[in-house]
């Protein structure tokens, strides 16, 4: 499958007015994670920001209007923060209960 597919079935998957929500992990340097930190803390579509254990430093939870926007956000602009080594996003499918609040 070729990448242009790829969007085109991504940007049908997530209909037009359906929020994108992913959990994006980043290996950072560990010098630079405050930095990283707070390179990210003004953005918009970065609702939340972890430091945590474990194969990534940082674990990110981020809300976009669509599919490109996070495929932007991600090649764009996250990869090229100084400190960044490595990223995984893993895209919400489906939401049982967020900030408290169950969704049937």
């Amino acid at each position: 499958m070729v990448m242009e597919d790829k969007d085109v079935i991504m940007n049908q998957y997530y209909e037009e007015g359906y929020i994108v929500t992913a959990l994006i992990g980043v290996k950072v340097d560990t010098k630079s994670i405050e930095n990283f930190a707070k390179a990210v803390w003004d953005l918009n579509t970065v609702e939340d920001i972890f430091l945590v254990t474990g194969e990534y430093d940082i674990i990110l939870k981020v809300k976009f209007p669509s599919y490109g926007e996070l495929k932007d956000f991600v090649i764009n602009k996250l990869s090229k923060i100084e400190g960044v080594i490595k990223t995984e996003t893993m895209m919400v499918i489906n939401i049982y209960k967020e900030r408290g609040i169950k969704f049937e």
